[in-house]
C-alpha cells in the first residue's frame, strides 16, 4: 500500500524528502534585460521571493524588449519585458497572443528614466532645456529605433518647442544606446535620447550634457511593461498571479531604495549585479532616476494608449490600433496586490 501511495504522489508531480512532501516548483520562463527598470524583478529573484511562491524562474536576457517578441510568440517565453513601441501595437492588432499584465517602470515626476543629451557645442550655443529645442531644426536625433519610447520622448520635446519631428530633424536609428552615446561625443549625432545610465555616462565623459529628463517632457509616460502570452494567462493563471505577488514585493523594495539608496546597500548590489551599471556606487549616483514602478502593478494605461494614438495618427507607424481590451489584462495585478496584502507571505 505504501509503495502504491508513493507512486501516486510522484505521478502527481510532488517531491518526497523524508517525511516532508512538497509540490514541485512551477516553471515560468521570463524575458528580461540588464536594465535598472527591471529592478523589482531582480530584487524579488535575488531575495528568493519567487522561490517562496513555489516558482522556478528561468530567465532569458534581451538587450531590447522588441527582441523578445519572436521568442514569446514562438512559445519560448511565458512573460517578458516590453516597451510600448509601434511594433508591439502592430503585433497585438494583428492578433499576436500578447497582453500587458504589469507595470515595469514609468517616468514619474522626480524618477525620470530617460535622459536627453546634446553635444557640448549645442549646449554652448544655448540649448539648455526643452524650451531651447527650436534651435535643433535640421539636426540629427539619435535614438535606437523608429517607433521606440526614445523617439516618442524626443519627438514630443521637439513639438513642445514648435518643431515638426516628422520633417524638421533627421532621425539616426538602428544604433545601440552605448554606441549612440559615443556618437554624441564624436558629433555624429547632435542629440540622443537614452536610458539615464547612458546619459549619465555621456555627461561624465564630457561627450555632451543632459538637458532634459523624460519626466519633464512627458510626465508618467510608460518606460516598460510585462507582457504575457495569453495562453499562459489562461492556462497558468495562478502561476502568473504568484509571480506578480513576488514581483510586487520586489517593486516595493526597489522603489524604497530609489528614495533612500544610502540605507539600501544590498539592493544597490543586486541592481549592480544584474544591470549594465555593474557597480553599486554608479547605481547610487543616478538615484532616483531609476524609473518608478507602480506598487499595485497597474501600468500607466492612458500613457500607453496615447503612445499608440501618436504612432498611428501622427507618424503613421501603426497601421491598425489595438483595443484597450486587446492590450491589457489588469486582473492579474489586482489579484496579486490583494493577496500580497492579505497573506503577507514575505512578512509585514
Amino acid at each position: 500500500m505504501l509503495s502504491k501511495l508513493l507512486a501516486r504522489i510522484l505521478a502527481a508531480g510532488v517531491i518526497v524528502s523524508g517525511l516532508a512532501v512538497a509540490h514541485a516548483a512551477d516553471v515560468i520562463r521570463v524575458g528580461e534585460g540588464p536594465f535598472i527598470t527591471g529592478g523589482g524583478f531582480y530584487v524579488a529573484n535575488e531575495r528568493g521571493y519567487f522561490k517562496k511562491m513555489g516558482l522556478d524562474i528561468q530567465v532569458k536576457k534581451f538587450n531590447d524588449g522588441a527582441l523578445a517578441v519572436p521568442a514569446i510568440l514562438a512559445g519560448e517565453l511565458d512573460i517578458t519585458l516590453m516597451t510600448a513601441n509601434a511594433s508591439f501595437f502592430n503585433s497585438v492588432a494583428k492578433g499576436a497572443p500578447l497582453v500587458i499584465v504589469l507595470d515595469r517602470g514609468h517616468n514619474r515626476p522626480g524618477y525620470g528614466y530617460l535622459a536627453v543629451n546634446v553635444t557640448q557645442e549645442l549646449y554652448d550655443q544655448g540649448v539648455h532645456s526643452v524650451a531651447d529645442f527650436a534651435k535643433l531644426k535640421g539636426k540629427k536625433m539619435g535614438v535606437g529605433a523608429l517607433g521606440s519610447i526614445n523617439q516618442y520622448d524626443t519627438a514630443r520635446a521637439l513639438q513642445k518647442a514648435g518643431l515638426d519631428p516628422r520633417k524638421d530633424v533627421n532621425w539616426i536609428v538602428g544604433v545601440s544606446q552605448p554606441d549612440l552615446m559615443k556618437m554624441l561625443g564624436q558629433k555624429q549625432v547632435d542629440l540622443t535620447d537614452l536610458a539615464y545610465q547612458f546619459g549619465f555616462f555621456a555627461q561624465n565623459n564630457k561627450w555632451g550634457p543632459i538637458v532634459a529628463n523624460g519626466d519633464q517632457i512627458e510626465p508618467n509616460s510608460s518606460i516598460g511593461v510585462y507582457a504575457a502570452n495569453k495562453n499562459f494567462v489562461k492556462d497558468k493563471r495562478d502561476v502568473l498571479v504568484r509571480f506578480a505577488i513576488a514581483y510586487l514585493q520586489g517593486v516595493k523594495e526597489f522603489d524604497a531604495a530609489a528614495k533612500a539608496p544610502d540605507t539600501n546597500q544590498e539592493i544597490l548590489e543586486i541592481l549592480a549585479k544584474n544591470t549594465f551599471l555593474n557597480k553599486p556606487e554608479l547605481i547610487k549616483a543616478i538615484a532616483p532616476y531609476w524609473s518608478y514602478t507602480s506598487e499595485d502593478g497597474i501600468p500607466p494605461i492612458d500613457s500607453i494608449l496615447a503612445m499608440q494614438d501618436y504612432w498611428s495618427d501622427y507618424f503613421n507607424y501603426v497601421e491598425k490600433k489595438a483595443t484597450r481590451e486587446q492590450l491589457f489584462d489588469l486582473s492579474v495585478a489586482q489579484e496579486a496586490k490583494k493577496r500580497l496584502e492579505a497573506e503577507a507571505p514575505f512578512g509585514k
